[in-house]
C-alpha cells in the first residue's frame, strides 16, 4: 500500500490480485476536506494491469495526481496543467 499527501489531498493506493489473470489491478482512494467535511473518490482502474503490487500502486498513485490536477484546475477556473 502507498500513502502519500498531494495539493492538499491523502491518496491510498494499493493493488488486489485478479487470480483469473495472475495480474495485480491498481485501486486507489482519494480524500481532502471541503467546506463540508470531509470528501472522497475512489477509482479502480481496470485499464492498466501490472505482474507486481508495486506496479499497479505506482500506476494508482499517478492516475490519483491526474485527477487531484484536473480538479484543482477545474476548481481554479484554468484549462492549462498546473506546474
Amino acid at each position: 500500500m502507498a500513502a502519500l499527501l498531494y495539493k492538499k489531498h491523502f491518496i491510498i493506493a494499493t493493488g488486489y490480485f485478479d487470480q483469473s489473470r495472475e495480474l495485480w489491478i491498481p485501486m486507489v482512494d482519494v480524500t481532502w476536506h471541503s467546506a463540508t467535511g470531509r470528501e472522497f473518490h475512489t477509482m479502480k482502474l481496470s485499464v492498466g494491469c501490472f505482474r507486481t503490487k508495486e506496479q499497479a500502486e505506482m500506476f494508482a498513485v499517478e492516475a490519483a495526481e491526474a485527477w487531484i490536477d484536473a480538479r484543482v484546475r477545474a476548481a481554479l477556473g484554468l484549462t492549462v496543467p498546473l506546474k
